[in-house]
């Protein structure tokens, strides 16, 4: 449904994660918008039951079961007082369904709606208007205001950890103790007292910890960051790993192997990723030698994956220099996100905001696989996308 759209989602989740608001999305279909109708999709019900709203799956068919929340059309100098209907039709299978009442009076067909839920009750925006985007920076209007009550704190333990850094970052440049791309992240975790961390559980207390370079005067927008790694669920996979690397992966030296980012369009392997269905997300290739799906994740695994991983997160950046062959780190920066926005993970995928990595190769037996995980990344700059971004930490202050 959000694929109709027509206006991008990137600044919208920006704009609402930057303020710390979960949301939830929904594009009104013609068909929909006539009938007064709107399916709700697995990512509104998911924001429905995490802002504690209403659970779709406790609730019954029939018009008698309805529930009816008290809600709000957001405009640049006033609210519009309305009500959502929450119900699952008699028909079929009582696919859950939602209105607004009063909605073709606030929208047109494909706008993009985006709604906050604030102490039981819904706020809809109409994010295809521009005086309703263009008022979200003007204090005195309605959006800005009700922006701002979504505003988080931090926590103790996120100050406790700040007051560590800002002690780490006054040592100056300090010898990493190991090599490669880990170097930075290990080398701070040891300063932290943090033990070695094979687990999916955060580093700190709840809070990860994850660190890269900064590589010249600043870190690089487009540098990828790995926000966690999930395996595919082989028992719906078409293939296994063995089976995907022979049939996409490449001869490099003396060994077959696929080492390949996989987006929402489609890579030089003919892979990419579809998480259309809103239940699953799909690597589907499309090459002369095989059309159709290759691996499949249900985004509910992935949800949680994202959600244990990154609850609260700390984005440590370092500047480093060589010294007689060996680096060393001075970390200096913090970015400081908490709950990730997991209702809307599908459309992360569906517009490329995350991407899955293949790290793979067969072993020289061609039987079996040594894999690296498999990653599911983003950009720097793409992570207030996904994070609300809490603050931004100078440790040199």
């Amino acid at each position: 449904m959000l694929k109709a759209s027509n206006t991008p989602i990137e600044s919208v989740l920006k704009l609402f994660n930057g303020a710390g608001a979960t949301i939830g999305l929904l594009v009104p279909t013609p068909t929909g918008y006539g009938k007064s109708i709107m399916d709700a999709t697995f990512s509104f019900r998911d924001f429905l039951k995490e802002t504690d709203i209403h659970d779709y799956t406790s609730q019954k068919q029939g018009p008698e079961n309805k529930v009816v929340i008290p809600s709000y059309f957001v405009l640049a100098d006033r609210l519009i007082k309305t009500s959502a209907s929450l119900y699952r039709p008699c028909t079929k299978n009582g696919d859950p369904r939602v209105w607004f009442y009063g909605l073709t009076q606030y929208c047109q067909p494909t706008d993009l709606l985006a709604i906050v839920a604030l102490s039981g009750e819904l706020y809809v925006f109409n994010m295809s208007n521009k005086a309703v985007v263009d008022a979200f920076g003007i204090p005195q209007s309605y959006p800005y205001s009700i922006l701002q009550k979504c505003a988080q704190g931090s926590s103790s333990i996120a100050e406790e950890l700040l007051g560590k850094l800002k002690k780490i970052h006054q040592k100056g440049f300090v010898k990493g103790i190991s090599h490669g791309d880990t170097n930075v992240g290990m080398t701070l975790e040891n300063l932290l007292g943090i033990p070695p961390n094979p687990l999916k559980t955060p580093d700190y207390k709840g809070i990860e910890i994850k660190s890269s370079r900064i590589l010249g005067r600043r870190q690089p927008s487009s540098k990828k960051v790995t926000l966690f790694a999930n395996v595919p669920d082989w028992k719906r996979s078409p293939f296994d790993p063995a089976g995907i690397v022979k049939t996409f992966g490449y001869v490099e030296g003396n060994r077959l192997q696929l080492y390949c980012t996989v987006s929402n369009q489609k890579n030089s392997q003919g892979l990419y990723l579809d998480a259309g269905n809103d239940v699953d997300l799909i690597n589907k290739a499309d090459t002369e030698k095989y059309k159709g799906d290759v691996a499949v994740w249900a985004l509910s695994d992935l949800k949680a994956r994202l959600s244990e991983k990154h609850h609260e997160t700390f984005w440590v950046q370092a500047s480093r220099k060589i010294i007689e062959g060996t680096e060393y780190f001075q970390y200096n920066s913090v970015k400081h996100t908490r709950k990730p926005n997991t209702a809307n993970i599908a459309s992360m995928f569906d517009a490329g905001i995350i991407t899955l990595d293949y790290a793979m190769h067969m072993k020289s037996d061609n039987i079996h696989v040594r894999d690296h995980g498999y990653l599911f990344r983003t950009t720097v700059e793409k992570l207030p996308l996904i994070f609300p971004i809490e603050l931004l930490y100078d440790l040199s202050k």
